[in-house]
């Protein structure tokens, strides 16, 4: 599986993917997102392109990382496309300066929260934004948009002691 930096030339791929993938809501907002994400990346196999994942970091200090959506040709799932993408996308997370990588997930998407916790990402409640980083986090979360049947997910990038104050205790 390779993966790489989505080019225009992929776009009527992803608006094919991100349609057959997501509900009519989050596929407008998915496709509305490919202009606003710090990056956007593709998986690609035997030429064909698989999935995408948006990726958005917002700048500070420390930046912070955010996995947009993250879609797979319904066809092609369970064949490490998704897998691929967010751990390219958190290589690029922490290349770029974050300290910590944000997800949100609808919670009924058990595929997506398996993936997700198996890369490391534990749930947060979303007042632990503000709580790791006051205003910032407020208006952090406002850009996110998460919808009230979404968990959040985080993981941190640094190796944190379980007595430090950054480490989440939990829902």
């Amino acid at each position: 599986m390779l993966v790489r930096e989505a080019s225009t030339g992929d776009l009527p791929s992803l608006q094919r993917i991100a349609r057959a993938s997501f509900d009519p809501v989050y596929a407008f907002f998915a496709l509305r997102g490919l202009r606003r994400s710090s990056f956007l990346l593709a998986a690609e196999d035997d030429g064909r392109l698989r999935g995408f994942l948006e990726g958005r970091l917002f700048p500070g200090a420390p930046s912070i990382g955010y996995v947009y959506f993250v879609a797979t040709d319904p066809a092609q799932r369970r064949r490490g496309a998704a897998r691929a993408l967010v751990s390219e996308c958190l290589r690029e997370f922490e290349r770029r300066g974050a300290s910590r990588a944000f997800a949100a997930v609808p919670g009924h998407n058990e595929a997506s929260m398996g993936l997700f916790t198996s890369l490391g990402f534990r749930r947060v409640p979303r007042r632990q934004l503000r709580r790791w980083y006051g205003l910032r986090g407020f208006g952090i979360e406002m850009r996110m948009v998460l919808a009230p049947h979404e968990i959040l997910l985080a993981r941190t990038f640094t190796d944190l002691s379980p007595a430090s104050p950054d480490v989440p205790r939990g829902p």
